[in-house]
């Protein structure tokens, strides 16, 4: 970053979110605040959430109204493209595939490539359930997801299980890559003091998708076993009606109060299912940020869990949807320091090694270097 009062050399990526950003989205954030030799500028079309400091200087969002429906209805013109061709952005790096879609204009009309990241949804919801879904961003994808696996420049899955199931999809294998989600090792890391015996952690939107009311049903069979779940979502209503006394919904929190719960608990739950329909995981940040933690994991066999999780050596994996194997992993690690000890410590040597954020951010910008290196940078240079 630049001393103050001087212009920041460094190369624009344009971070594109319609919403900037949803309170579940911290990993796009963390993302973008990690880029060293890149400069994030963050463009959306509304304000959702809390923005990272980092991230808020130059932030492009719509002037008013007509400026937002525009953009909307084209993809490009009015006030956020004048803005953002000012800016002199080397590539846009859109999040799911219904973000890429919608900037896809704009990127060609800057002459800029176009990475889009593939998270879940976007890969695995049926044409069917994103039509029926009723969200005209949605529909639009859907039916013109087409146009961008053509114009898309690169596609980076959060998982090779997403990857895979994105080329079954149409995405262009030779420019669709694996490229993970990282973690902040120095925010997510074991803690000195001693875990709460019997405490079980389960963080996440309550969603059907996330497993939960699996997981209820599985710990009301464990002696001596608390559930606390973290996060919120449309399902709250109906899971707080399941759960009995030994489970508490602290809602949505910040990540720091995330981190510092996963120092306390004793395991980490993440009981992932595909939906009725067809939603699914891309890989669940927290089963990374667990690993990073030092807390062992019990999940399940669901898209990219696996990549995270070592069955038997760093956690353990069950059938999705079996709340037996569930309760009967979980109840092995509760019922043992040793094992927790033993695949918590693995669990962030697994971190270290494959999720390290600061290594994982040198790949991305390589990627953006390449990306740039083959597209002729021809951005602002044609009329507005």
């Amino acid at each position: 970053m630049s001393p103050p009062g001087e212009r920041d050399p460094r190369p624009v990526a344009a971070i594109f979110r319609t919403p900037v950003f949803n309170p579940t989205e911290r990993f796009i954030q963390d993302q973008a605040a990690a880029l060293t030799r890149w400069r994030p500028l963050v463009v959306g079309l509304e304000r959702k959430g809390e923005v990272l400091p980092i991230l808020r200087e130059g932030m492009i969002l719509p002037a008013g109204t007509a400026d937002r429906l525009l953009f909307s209805a084209r993809g490009r013109g009015g006030g956020i493209e004048a803005r953002l061709r000012a800016a002199g952005p080397r590539l846009i790096h859109a999040h799911f595939g219904t973000d890429g879609l919608k900037v896809l204009p704009l990127a060609r009309a800057l002459g800029v490539p176009l990475i889009t990241h593939l998270r879940g949804y976007d890969v695995t919801l049926s044409k069917a359930a994103l039509i029926g879904s009723g969200r005209p961003t949605w529909i639009r994808y859907a039916l013109g997801r087409a146009k961008l696996m053509r114009g898309g420049d690169l596609f980076l899955a959060v998982s090779d299980a997403l990857r895979a199931r994105a080329i079954a999809l149409g995405y262009p294998a030779e420019r669709t890559r694996t490229h993970y989600n990282g973690v902040d090792l120095d925010r997510f890391h074991p803690g000195e003091g001693p875990r709460e015996p019997g405490l079980v952690l389960h963080v996440g939107r309550l969603v059907e998708k996330k497993g939960t009311a699996v997981l209820i049903e599985a710990t009301a069979g464990i002696e001596g076993a608390r559930l606390i779940v973290i996060g919120d979502g449309p399902l709250r209503g109906a899971l707080e009606r399941q759960a009995g006394p030994s489970v508490r919904f602290l809602g949505a929190l910040p990540s720091d109060e995330v981190a510092s719960w996963m120092r306390r608990a004793s395991a980490l739950a993440a009981p992932s299912l595909t939906a009725a329909d067809g939603d699914a995981e891309g890989l669940p940040n927290v089963v990374v940020e667990a690993a990073a933690s030092g807390l062992p994991v019990v999940a399940t066999r669901h898209s990219g869990i696996p990549e995270a999780i070592i069955d038997g050596e760093t956690g353990l994996l069950v059938p999705e949807g079996d709340s037996a194997a569930l309760a009967d992993g979980l109840g092995a690690l509760l019922g043992s320091d040793d094992l927790r000890s033993a695949m918590g410590s693995a669990a962030r040597r697994l971190a270290e090694e494959r999720f390290d954020r600061t290594r994982l951010t040198a790949r991305l910008e390589a990627i953006y270097d390449e990306v740039v290196g083959s597209v002729p940078n021809v951005c602002c240079s044609g009329p507005a």
